[in-house]
């Protein structure tokens, strides 16, 4: 980023109330989240967009990486990270991951480890399924339901995991991978980090 886009760079400051702000109000329901937190807000062809855009879809998986090393240097005072002991990815299915050669998020979860030293584990997989891109709010929960499966045997030894993304819209994905999470590991606590996260409407 440039200095004027970094300048006006939408900070969520949810790291400060990780228990109670807008992302982690899209993600309440049957499992419950103990903390969440994004980065910035996303906004539709803003600059920090075309950022997501270039890592997710145009081979720069290195700016999550990036991105998510200076957010976790910016909130690890708060205790955001205290108790975590592994980070989870969102999966990509294979054939998308083929296509597209990484996982984003994963990239966005070693970039956390790097400097939080928490370690990154493969603890779930997702089935083949249509883009939600195009789709609204109703219709991603319903396609998000059953993609997603963790595994319990990746689970054991862990008590608190930190669900990694890129972005943040509907919640339906993350909500998704948080109901696998729980359906493999009840006993497991689950919060939430991801780059970017819509406003709340």
């Amino acid at each position: 980023m440039c200095l004027a886009c970094r300048l006006r760079l939408p900070l969520t400051g949810f790291a400060d109330s990780p228990a109670n702000n807008d992302l982690i109000d899209k993600l309440n329901g049957l499992v419950p989240i103990e903390r969440a937190t994004a980065y910035f807000t996303y906004r539709r062809d803003s600059p920090q967009a075309r950022l997501i855009h270039a890592m997710k879809y145009h081979g720069r998986p290195s700016i999550g990486r990036d991105l998510a090393r200076e957010y976790a240097h910016a909130i690890i005072s708060t205790g955001f990270f205290n108790g975590i002991d592994a980070i989870v990815p969102v999966p990509l299915n294979f054939w998308r991951h083929c296509r597209r050669g990484y996982n984003q998020s994963a990239h966005i979860a070693r970039g956390l480890s790097d400097v939080t030293s928490i370690a990154v584990i493969d603890a779930m997989s997702a089935r083949r399924h249509q883009s939600q891109t195009r789709l609204g709010a109703d219709s991603r929960l319903s396609a998000a339901k059953g993609i997603f499966t963790a595994g319990n045997d990746a689970l054991k030894g862990v008590s608190h995991v930190l669900l990694v993304d890129d972005i943040c819209t509907t919640g339906a994905t993350l909500y998704a991978c948080a109901e696998a999470i729980h359906s493999a590991a009840p006993d497991v606590k689950i919060s939430v980090l991801v780059l970017a996260s819509t406003a709340l409407s």
